[in-house]
């Protein structure tokens, strides 16, 4: 992991910690929500990749099960082990970044709720795409609390734990 002074200024930007962590946050909150328990934690590293490339966030529908999705929408899965490992470092930092803020905890090999982002982290803005990235966001949360077995889940969308 490079040094933030090293980045490329377009990478920094678009992947720092808060905004990584309040989308991380957001499909935590909702599993939780729709299960009660907290999410199994190797599900954290699925979400990046999915929610912040554009052509497979913008078709999320979680009104359809997310198997039955990617079987129809087989193109998401073009690339998605590749972005999936190259985002993992991101991943990292922001789930230091949410321990560190007290947001979430380790609880039974799960990321358990603990306190609700601050409007500040979550972002007053006015922006559509990253809007769209926190609706799509709980829209992915909803899918992994149907599907429930992390390893089902990733097996869907072609990697391996």
């Amino acid at each position: 992991m490079k040094y933030w002074n090293e980045r490329i200024q377009e990478i920094a930007n678009l992947l720092n910690p808060p905004f990584c962590a309040s989308i991380i946050y957001s499909v935590l909150y909702e599993y939780q929500k729709t299960k009660g328990f907290p999410m199994p934690f190797v599900l954290a590293y699925l979400i990046l990749p999915i929610i912040l490339h554009k052509n497979t966030r913008k078709i999320i529908n979680s009104k359809t099960n997310m198997i039955v999705w990617i079987q129809r929408n087989p193109t998401v899965l073009v690339g998605y082990p590749q972005r999936a490992k190259s985002l993992v470092p991101f991943t990292n930092e922001a789930l230091e970044y949410l321990l560190l803020q007290k947001n979430v905890s380790f609880k039974a090999f799960g990321l358990n709720v603990i306190k609700p982002l601050s409007k500040a982290a979550m972002g007053k803005t006015k922006d559509n795409e990253i809007l769209e990235c926190y609706n799509k966001s709980e829209h992915l949360g909803r899918w992994f609390a149907q599907i429930g077995n992390e390893e089902n889940i990733y097996t869907a969308w072609g990697v391996k734990p």
